[in-house]
């Protein structure tokens, strides 16, 4: 296999033949004739590059469109994330995990240079899907169906063995983690000013103290019992069928998946993914629907009552994120403040009605 393409401008119908038909995407009768990029909304951004290419064949056809993922080629990008290691995670994630799961894309090919720290990711196009919109708010169709596909993640990996055996996935509040405190306390002050308008002042002591306690929590969920996290379960990641069909919902982007407590994932997204009056109205529906899902999947010794502390926790190390964000917004792009802004009153109301300030004490 030649060097791996570090653009998807570089995939050539020679290389993408090559790869494919190493790891069974096609089989002998299909050759690849010609490959074309299409620019995605938002499709390249401080993690890197996604890009939709439409591939020809001669032949037996194989798929008409993959969708090609590429690490940032920016250096200062790199060597940020290199201690987290997201790139190998989420190549790792697919190579070893994906055919496991019937809620992610399926991966038609993985391609690395581990000591250069380049990956290519080929997946599965999930175009003929809704893609969620986190500005908007979730519905509580859809809000219930990436919950129920939330639970079969977890189930399928809760308290299992096969967890030791993904060295290369952290645990949730290995050291490289806990880098979360100082990453946390270098961003207060620019998210302070980008959005002042935004912050509540009954939430000061909570933001101002956020960020020392942010070790303890992830040992709190490290406590929990375990599965893997995905870390970013919100609804920009998602892909919706029909509203509600739950066999339709599908999750990408496991560069932060982590070995811990699935109530993070559940408190981060229902806190901050949907209107604050559709949360409060169905808060308490949506909780059983993720939970009754487990139980229903064989997930035993979790009572519902430890269930909603741990969420409580969810729900405050969410907070983080919002925070994290201001490092690389766009404060210029209309939409990127809508999102943050809905975001952080969402987060600040939910963690109001569960009182979770309580919790760093």
């Amino acid at each position: 296999m030649t060097k791996v393409p570090t653009r998807a401008g570089d995939i050539s119908a020679s290389w993408l033949d090559d790869i494919l038909h190493a790891q069974g995407a096609l089989d002998g009768a299909t050759t690849v004739t010609s490959v074309t990029t299409e620019n995605l909304p938002a499709g390249v951004g401080f993690m890197g590059e996604v890009t939709r290419l439409r591939v020809g064949y001669r032949g037996d056809l194989g798929p008409a469109s993959i969708i090609a993922k590429i690490p940032t080629q920016d250096a200062h990008v790199r060597s940020l994330l290199a201690p987290a290691r997201v790139f190998e995670r989420e190549a790792r994630f697919y190579d070893d995990l994906a055919a496991r799961l019937d809620v992610v894309p399926n991966a038609y090919a993985i391609a690395a240079d581990q000591e250069a720290g380049d990956y290519l990711l080929l997946l599965e196009d999930l175009g003929h899907l809704r893609g969620g919109n986190q500005a908007a708010g979730l519905s509580v169709g859809d809000t219930r169906a990436a919950l129920v596909a939330l639970a079969r993640l977890h189930a399928r990996f809760w308290q299992s063995s096969e967890l030791d055996a993904l060295d290369w996935m952290p645990s949730i509040n290995d050291p490289g983690m806990k880098i979360s405190r100082e990453v946390y306390n270098a961003s207060l002050p620019g998210f302070r000013q980008v959005f002042a308008h935004a912050l509540e002042a009954e939430h000061e002591d909570l933001i101002a103290r956020f960020g020392d306690a942010t070790p303890d929590l992830l040992d709190r969920f490290a406590a929990m019992p375990n599965t893997i996290v995905h870390f970013d379960y919100r609804a920009d990641n998602l892909f919706f069928g029909d509203e509600g069909d739950v066999e339709a919902v599908r999750i990408i982007d496991f560069q932060a998946s982590s070995k811990g407590g699935g109530a993070y994932d559940v408190g981060y997204f229902v806190s901050q993914n949907l209107a604050t009056d559709v949360r409060r109205q169905h808060e308490t529906a949506l909780l059983r629907t993720y939970f009754d899902e487990l139980v229903g999947l064989g997930v035993t010794g979790y009572a519902w009552e430890q269930f909603l502390e741990d969420y409580r926790v969810g729900i405050l190390y969410g907070w983080i994120i919002p925070v994290y964000a201001v490092g690389t917004l766009d404060s210029s792009s209309e939409r990127a403040m809508a999102l943050w802004t809905a975001v952080i009153q969402r987060a600040q109301a939910a963690m109001s009605d569960h009182r979770v300030a309580e919790l760093l004490d």
